[in-house]
């Protein structure tokens, strides 16, 4: 073999190393990372979730939250305020919402990108579980700084093709953060997710704070978490669009003679 050719053989083998190290890594900070949430059976017998709890509307102004998730398929999300309650709901292809603060106390349809918005995390083992059977891909992109804490920075390609960059905590796998940019009503949108104060029950490790907010901004809308209710029965009657309430006629009194 000529020495061009020992040299070419020599760098192919090299990249084929260490393609294949950065896959084995990925794959090797997931599992990590699932066994930290609970682990796989656990994870895989995760059918449906309730959560309760709370989301900040300003210092000291908390307004009580509660989702109910079935896996791969429903969602519904109350947040009352002074008496009113928004209300969101997906099921399966369908959704509607409830929005009383702008004079509506009637559901309304969603339109297909906001169906298609909330589905996206209505995987309840977490999109890292089974992901190339789900149709995913995964890179692994290094270690990150993040606020003084090591990170393994994930890429994760859904089959969707939506792209998200998980910030998973070096030192116990735990999600700390996650990125997505994705267009919303024709505007790109950029978004992040914290997460922190986990706490294990039941042998499932949850986060119970979760901040969402533009990318860069200095702070976003904090959802504090009381209670996960796990496997919980729910009656899939939540999930159907309520009918329009019926209207009121007035009858006017004839006029006397």
């Amino acid at each position: 073999m000529s020495a061009s050719l020992k040299k070419t053989a020599l760098a192919l083998f090299m990249f084929t190393s260490l393609t294949f190290s950065f896959a084995q890594t990925a794959d090797e900070i997931i599992n990590k990372h699932i066994s930290a949430m609970g682990g796989k059976e656990k994870l895989a017998a995760l059918k449906t979730l309730k959560i309760t709890g709370s989301t900040q509307g300003g210092p000291g102004i908390e307004f009580p939250t509660s989702i109910v998730q079935v896996d791969g398929k429903s969602s519904r999300m109350e947040l009352t305020v002074q008496g009113m309650t928004m209300m969101q709901v997906v099921d399966g292809d369908s959704g509607w919402y409830i929005s009383p603060f702008e004079g509506k106390k009637d559901a309304e349809r969603m339109d297909q990108e906001m169906i298609t918005s909330e589905k996206e995390g209505l995987d309840l083992a977490g999109d890292l579980f089974n992901y190339k059977a789900k149709g995913h891909s995964v890179e692994y992109l290094g270690k990150e700084d993040m606020e003084g804490s090591d990170t393994y920075k994930l890429k994760l390609t859904k089959k969707s093709g939506s792209v998200h960059f998980l910030y998973l905590d070096a030192s116990n796998y735990y999600l700390l953060k996650e990125t997505v940019k994705e267009k919303f009503k024709d505007k790109e949108v950029e978004s992040e997710s914290l997460f922190s104060n986990y706490k294990t029950e039941n042998g499932y490790t949850f986060p119970y704070a979760q901040e969402t907010r533009e990318k860069g901004a200095s702070s976003g809308q904090t959802f504090t978490i009381t209670k996960y209710a796990i496997n919980p029965v729910i009656d899939p009657a939540i999930f159907k669009m309520p009918k329009p309430a019926a209207k009121t006629t007035e009858t006017k009194t004839p006029a006397a003679k």
